[in-house]
């Protein structure tokens, strides 16, 4: 079986996870291609697929929904995974965990509906000060926000473990009709 692992990348973050992500596989002997959404023509020749994409605005990013739609009947018909990457480490201390569970909520009820999911995984990105005006970035850092690579590396590793064991397990039988 081969797994696919798609993603859609801002900023270069989302990508690197989703690479890292297929070489753990790749390292437990799990046949892997990663590549970005745009470079994904038909999921038909996968046995799975982790899909994952940058959070912009509570949301996927644009190419990672429309593969979601483009490709959902055939996604329907095999395990899939999805991850998102957002900020919710470099809130402030007191909103960190509870805007976590709050942002994987909202995505879970908002963008999967059309593809059931074995799995989604909520980690952080990279988050550069750069990336907001001189005024935001004062009151971020005032609120308590952190900049930095916020990526859990463990945690995406035990994820993906995860992701690794079902698909070593045996398929169970259909019944029959």
């Amino acid at each position: 079986m081969t797994v696919l692992v798609a993603y859609a990348s801002a900023l270069g973050s989302t990508r690197e996870i989703a690479q890292h992500i297929a070489s753990r596989m790749e390292a437990a002997r799990v046949g892997v291609e990663c590549r970005s959404v745009d470079e994904v023509d038909s999921v038909s020749g996968y046995g799975a697929v982790v899909v994952g994409s940058a959070i912009h605005n509570q949301a996927w990013l644009p190419p990672a929904l429309e593969f979601l739609v483009q490709h959902g009947p055939e996604l329907a018909k095999r395990p899939v995974w999805a991850f998102s990457v957002g900020m919710s480490e470099g809130l402030p201390k007191l909103f960190r965990g509870r805007g976590a569970v709050l942002q994987q909520q909202r995505l879970e009820q908002t963008q999967f509906q059309a593809v059931p999911l074995r799995g989604h995984g909520l980690f952080s990105g990279v988050y550069e000060a750069s990336q907001l005006s001189a005024p935001l970035r004062a009151l971020f850092r005032l609120a308590g926000g952190r900049f930095g690579d916020l990526r859990d590396w463990a945690a995406i590793d035990d994820w993906t473990d995860g992701i690794t064991a079902e698909l070593a397990k045996p398929a169970s039988p259909r019944p029959e009709a």
